[in-house]
């Protein structure tokens, strides 16, 4: 591979990106205790500075464009791990460049829309509007973004998870098998797991567990980068 050096260096740097986007989306959706759900209503949103969201905000448009260095790293990463003459190597390729350039997009989108959806809850707490008015008029906000959002979420994360795992399990990609858990999907699948614990640190936890994942993987992306043959240089003539 050629320039391997800058390549894991980029790795890096989308590893921090999504470190910030992991701290953007706690600081956003991380309720505190006795937060109770309301559909898709935090209780605890009233009560939450907003400043933290303003915070929120900031650092995930400084860690998306951290993360799209490492993403395109780990695009160029998989497009060398594939057998030239396989079908479903090329396929599954294919599948994970549009997935992790979902996921860039997707990033700021979705988070977008729930930090959105949190302060217009917050600024109508308190006003004079009855709880069920607020309650109808967040839900029509979300309601306009629910489409575009879950379809990015779900492409992005099942495109990018599957794929990553369909060369770790036919050792296209070299590290451990036990990387195959570290994608976005597993994580999220995690996360939901941590809710259903009532504990209000793991369930603050589970806000950021897919730029988790995402970290993961561009962590065993670096692994095996630093695993690649180095390309040769032709000799001067």
């Amino acid at each position: 591979m050629k320039n391997k050096g800058k390549a894991m260096r980029n790795m890096l740097f989308g590893m921090l990106g999504a470190a910030i986007c992991m701290a953007a989306m706690w600081l956003s959706s991380a309720c505190g205790k006795d937060n109770d759900r309301n559909g898709m209503i935090m209780t605890n949103w009233p009560k939450m500075p907003m400043i933290r969201f303003e915070i929120s905000i900031i650092l995930i448009s400084l860690g998306v464009p951290l993360f799209y260095l490492g993403a395109k790293e780990m695009v160029k990463a998989m497009r060398l791990s594939r057998r030239r003459r396989s079908i479903n190597d090329l396929r599954m390729a294919k599948m994970f460049d549009m997935c992790m350039h979902l996921s860039v997009i997707g990033l700021p989108l979705v988070q977008g829309v729930f930090t959105a959806i949190a302060i217009t809850y917050k600024l109508l707490f308190n006003t004079k509007l009855m709880g069920a008015d607020i309650i109808s008029i967040v839900e029509s906000l979300f309601y306009y973004f629910a489409i575009p959002v879950f379809a990015y979420l779900v492409f992005s994360l099942a495109g990018t998870s599957i794929s990553f795992m369909y060369f770790i399990i036919n050792d296209r990609v070299k590290v451990s098998k036990i990387c195959i858990l570290f994608n976005p999907l597993i994580m999220f699948g995690i996360g939901e797991l941590l809710k259903l614990t009532k504990l209000y640190y793991l369930v603050d936890f589970a806000a950021a567990m897919i730029p988790f994942g995402y970290m993961l993987m561009l962590a065993a992306g670096m692994v095996h980068v630093a695993k690649m043959p180095a390309a040769r240089r032709r000799r001067e003539m």
